[in-house]
């Protein structure tokens, strides 16, 4: 069969699925569970439209190699490039099979679709779908766990841009702290969609990468997309709170609050709150007392002793890691303009210590940052029942004062200016002596009176 009268383009080559390309395509194809958008109309052999996406002026789109669409879309339109227009006439093995889909295709039919191909892309990676980040897989990988935070990982990788070589590496991280390898967070992002042994192809806009300066080192210039083939060859899960021992809980926290440290400096203020976070995620003081077990049994009551001290040891440096993350996590809320989560970690660290010096200073900054001028100045005067000499907290009172002294201003002024526009004289009797004269009742005088008189009470 010729290339005018078309290709066969099945897998098992029997003829299934015939393709006649219509318009050439550029660049390359799509690859299994990657999106792609089309246009399509389908045909019978005699030239009866039964559905097209353009009479509803609205692109399909599905996912391919998964079994969403008919096999011979799955094969055929995997052969296609972006811009490619082709028929791809497929039998009744690779449509509908002998029953057809009534009523519009008979049983055992043959159809012939006219598609164009407009785009595939791999899954989007990213929390908000902005498509920064698409992953598409080239080797399935074992099992169903994909790594999260914390998790160490081994990878391997090489990557382009234009088709240009920049890097190929092996390297071992922790996932979340992977700008200390030198990982982009595109890269880091599409590895928490991924199984042990998955190969997949990583594509990367600029902002998920090097952004607008670029990386000299790599001579990848700013605003450059980048392209990944990834292998995830191994990974060590990260344990979650209830599979941890005491030490490994608290060995965990320090090291989360040194990398939040370490990110809040350098003045990404995202992932220190995630770190910051993941530290009272994982630590939880138990209050309860320890079971002394049978007063008569010296071992056990020896055993029960022990366990209370080591208790004890480990609320004292849990407490302290708590309240130093829930405060940072304060911090951060405040430097990212989020009062309402500032003050909720403000009230966290004051359940644990109700007089910590800097939680009653950032629950003001909070209030502040909230407007809520008044509770700020509160919170401030709480501080300085506890701290006298705190010159910030007093120039802070000072400030809230001025800015509620200045609102009030502005609100009684803006209602005294609403109130002397409005006018309230009888109007002018009429030369018509038909028409009635209006009736302002003496009630409704008073009242109007009275609305100027009122002062307004903020």
């Amino acid at each position: 069969m010729s290339a005018a009268e078309g290709v066969d383009i099945t897998v098992a080559q029997d003829g299934g699925c015939i393709k006649k390309i219509l318009v050439e395509g550029e660049g390359d194809v799509p690859m299994k569970g990657m999106s792609a958008k089309v246009h399509y109309t389908g045909k019978l052999l005699d030239g009866t439209v039964f559905d097209s996406s353009r009479d509803r002026n609205e692109h399909f789109v599905f996912n391919l190699g998964k079994g969403e669409v008919i096999k011979g879309w799955d094969e055929g339109i995997a052969t296609m490039k972006r811009g490619e227009k082709a028929v791809l006439t497929c039998s009744p093995e690779y449509a509908y099979g002998a029953a057809g889909s009534p009523p519009k295709i008979p049983p055992n039919s043959t159809l012939e679709f006219e598609v164009e191909m407009f785009d595939f892309y791999g899954k989007d990676c990213t929390s908000n779908n902005d498509g920064g980040v698409r992953l598409a897989t080239i080797t399935e990988g074992s099992g169903h766990a994909t790594p999260r935070e914390g998790a160490s990982v081994d990878v391997s990788y090489s990557v382009t841009h234009l088709d240009r070589a920049i890097e190929t590496r092996n390297v071992k991280f922790v996932l979340g702290d992977g700008e200390e390898e030198g990982i982009v967070p595109g890269l880091e992002l599409a590895l928490y969609k991924m199984k042990k042994g998955e190969v997949a192809q990583v594509d990367v806009k600029h902002p998920y990468a090097y952004g607008a300066v670029g990386n000299a080192d790599l001579a990848v210039p700013g605003g450059a997309d980048l392209q990944y083939i990834v292998t995830l060859k191994d990974l060590d899960q990260a344990k979650y709170s209830h599979e941890m021992e005491t030490s490994e809980k608290l060995e965990f926290a320090a090291k989360a609050k040194e990398m939040g440290t370490k990110y809040f400096k350098k003045g990404d203020y995202e992932k220190a709150l995630k770190k910051y976070n993941l530290i009272s995620e994982y630590l939880s003081v138990d209050d309860d007392s320890p079971d002394l077990g049978d007063p008569d049994d010296e071992q056990q009551e020896k055993e029960a002793e022990e366990k209370t001290i080591d208790d004890k040891e480990f609320k004292g440096k849990s407490e302290a890691l708590l309240i130093a993350a829930y405060s940072n996590q304060a911090l951060c809320h405040i430097k990212l303009s989020n009062g309402r989560q500032a003050l909720q970690a403000c009230d966290k660290v004051l359940e644990l210590d109700g007089k910590n010096v800097k939680a009653l200073f950032r629950k003001g900054q909070a209030a502040e940052l909230n407007q809520d001028f008044e509770d700020a100045i509160t919170y401030y005067k709480a501080l300085l029942e506890v701290d006298a000499t705190n010159t910030l907290a007093s120039r802070q009172i000072t400030i809230c004062k001025n800015k509620v002294k200045s609102f009030k201003e502005k609100q009684k002024k803006m209602y005294s200016n609403l109130f002397s526009r409005t006018n309230f004289k009888e109007p002018e009797p009429t030369k018509d002596s038909n028409k009635t004269k209006p009736d302002f009742s003496d009630s409704e005088s008073e009242e109007c009176e009275n609305a100027e008189n009122t002062e307004v009470n903020v």
